[in-house]
């Protein structure tokens, strides 16, 4: 195995110095690279051209082979990550396809950063400190780089030394493939560690002695799950254990299994306390046992927001606040169905009572990461969320008629299939009282910044756009945010969900706005488990959010007449402002009433919905004479 005989020392001897420039990468022949962690801008540059492999070190020891498919897993969901945008995954994927770009996972923890250039006949290692990324590499150290250390090799037995160590750790690596990028959701024997042992008998060192940090820093997910089944039917000898192609098709038949057996639970509140499948589990009081922890849990996460691990802290205030409301709106509503009846017998407006919730904005913010938590928060338990790659309008009609009680989250939805699957079923839900209760539905939509909602989308959804994103030029961010959500995520019950409950469904007797009741309900459930109420926590009503939404539209038209109302003109009732390729995307993201339509550069808005937002100036003869007199 590697380093066998410990850690080397690499003897040199000091000839003079040299500013550091990209081009003793760029435009090399071979270029191999160990690192730590990668940009995926400089891997797309410097694979332009020649041949480029990375190599990954793992960022901790594994401690079992569940762990090592941890760290994998959460690798891949890094990479696919920063490569959301498809300029920057195509040209990635096409140098991989072309056996020009190989990128690897390593099984050996290393820290080690290593390049190895082959240019012009010339052969030559630098070694240090830098990782194979922009903040270290290209980033002027007063702008915000990092100081880096780096040696210079260009004897060829230095090289020559430092190539073998190179091709030993190659050597206790998996291959990434280009469907590992591409596929939406992996499956746990889609890793590429898995994948390799399909080919042939892979075997693993098992540390016999990992530092007590790294037990608990990496918490379990639903890929380490199968594999840590997996263990019982591994043997460890002599302190390495093989896996190969027929434990692999035993993790396939394991995950199957646990895919038949995986229905959405059923959830009914009853009198004696919450129905959970065959059992009924009490009503609970905020002081009773578990409350104020799972109290603790739920706002942890959304205090993690503000801790300065997110870019952009006015956005991170938003963004709790949002899902705070989105919040309200999971635990109440499975009440929506009946609430929707009672709107069409009484009268209520049905578009107040929303049973979508379309979750969408900026990749690594946590959308999926947040729904996951609130649907254990109803049960208790695992729930399985739909992938978005099986969302059709069958499906939506089936989990609609299914009166399943809770939620069902569909992740990693398309903005074309919002559109073209979504629409159409959500309008039919609103049309006439229905005669069943329907089960409501969260969409987490995959990187969609720039997504603007259809026109029925806006008016019978909750819309929760998710802005501030974690630093992804920070690996050490990264693992410590997952990380800690992941625990959050396991220690969490549904003993707060059972406070709540009964203090919503008294609240909705005589309350029709189920906004008000929610948020009410989950207020005093907090203050009374946790002693205090968290800032961003207060009772609202559904015209709140009506008014923050025109808040919000009326600041974003302000700007655009602010930078481009020296160019407008005025036809009748519109008003025309030319805003070249941003035309479109206005004319799609601001409401009906206000943006007319695009036509080509130019933006149309209605002065009556100008008027509405207080943005046009009357034309009466006061208006004249107010105006003639501050000129």
């Amino acid at each position: 195995m590697l380093f066998q005989e410990g850690r080397r020392v690499l003897r040199l001897q000091y000839q003079g110095q040299e500013p550091f420039s990209l081009d003793l990468l760029k435009g090399a022949e071979r270029l191999r690279i160990l690192t730590y962690s990668a940009s995926e801008a400089l891997v797309r540059e410097l694979a332009l051209e020649g041949e480029v492999e990375v190599v990954m070190g793992a960022f901790r020891p594994a401690a079992s082979l569940s762990d090592l498919g941890t760290l994998q897993g959460l690798l891949i969901e890094e990479l696919r990550g920063e490569l959301q945008a498809p300029e920057r995954l195509a040209p990635v994927l096409e140098r991989m396809r072309q056996g020009k770009l190989r990128i690897l996972l390593s099984r050996y923890r290393s820290h080690a950063k290593l390049f190895l250039v082959e240019k012009g006949g010339r052969r030559y290692a630098l070694f240090g400190s830098a990782n194979l990324s922009q903040q270290a590499l290209a980033r002027p150290f007063e702008k915000g780089g990092q100081l880096e250390l780096l040696a210079l090799v260009e004897d060829e037995e230095g090289f020559r030394q430092l190539e073998a160590l190179y091709n030993a750790l190659r050597e206790e690596s998996d291959p990434l493939r280009p469907e590992h990028l591409e596929r939406k959701r992996l499956e746990p024997e889609d890793l590429p560690l898995l994948q390799e042992a399909m080919r042939r008998s892979v075997v693993l060192e098992v540390p016999k002695e990992v530092p007590k940090a790294y037990l608990v820093e990496l918490a379990p997910t639903r890929m380490s799950q199968p594999l840590r089944a997996l263990e019982e039917h591994v043997r460890i000898k002599g302190g390495f254990l093989r896996i190969g192609p027929e434990h692999v098709k035993l993790v396939r038949a394991m995950r199957k299994e646990e895919a038949e057996e995986d229905p959405l639970p059923l959830l009914s509140p009853t009198e004696e306390g919450l129905r959970l499948g065959e059992e009924i589990q009490p009503y609970l009081e905020p002081k009773d046992p578990g409350v104020a922890e799972d109290a603790r849990t739920m706002t942890a996460f959304l205090e993690g927001y503000l801790s300065g691990d997110f870019l952009h802290e006015e956005e991170a205030r938003e963004q709790v606040r949002d899902y705070f409301v989105l919040w309200c709106w999971f635990w109440a509503a499975p009440q929506m169905g009946y609430l929707l009846k009672r709107a069409h017998l009484e009268g209520y407006p049905p578009h107040a009572y929303p049973l979508y919730a379309l979750v969408y904005g900026k990749a690594n913010t946590g959308k999926s990461t947040f729904l996951r938590l609130l649907s254990r928060s109803v049960t208790g338990a695992e729930v399985r969320m739909f992938p978005g790659a099986e969302l059709s309008q069958e499906l939506l009609r089936r989990i609609h008629r299914s009166e399943v009680g809770l939620v069902a989250v569909v992740d990693d939805v398309s903005a074309e299939d919002v559109g073209r699957k979504v629409e159409r079923v959500l309008k039919g839900l609103y049309d006439v009282p229905l005669p069943y209760n329907p089960t409501p539905v969260a969409l987490s939509l995959n990187s969609s910044q720039s997504y603007a909602p259809p026109d029925e989308v806006k008016k019978r959804a909750l819309l929760v756009k998710a802005m501030a994103t974690l630093d992804t030029t920070r690996p050490d961010i990264m693992h410590r945010a997952y990380t800690r959500a992941q625990n959050l995520y396991l220690a969490l019950g549904n003993r707060l969900y059972r406070a709540y409950l009964p203090l919503l469904l008294e609240k909705l007797k005589d309350e029709v706005d189920w906004l008000k009741a929610s948020s009410e309900a989950l207020v005093e459930v907090l203050g009374k488990a946790l002693g205090e109420v968290p800032p961003w926590a207060s009772p609202l009503d559904y015209s709140d959010l009506s008014r923050e939404y025109l808040e919000r539209v009326r600041s974003k038209v302000e700007e655009m007449l602010r930078q481009h109302g020296n160019a407008r003109q005025v036809q009748g009732d519109l008003l025309i402002l030319p805003l070249g390729k941003d035309a479109k995307r206005y004319a799609k993201e601001l409401p009906g009433w206000l943006a007319v339509e695009a036509r080509g550069d130019l933006l149309i808005l209605s002065r009556k919905g100008l008027r509405k937002l207080g943005l046009e100036r009357g034309t009466g003869p006061w208006e004249w004479l107010a105006r003639l007199w501050r000129s």
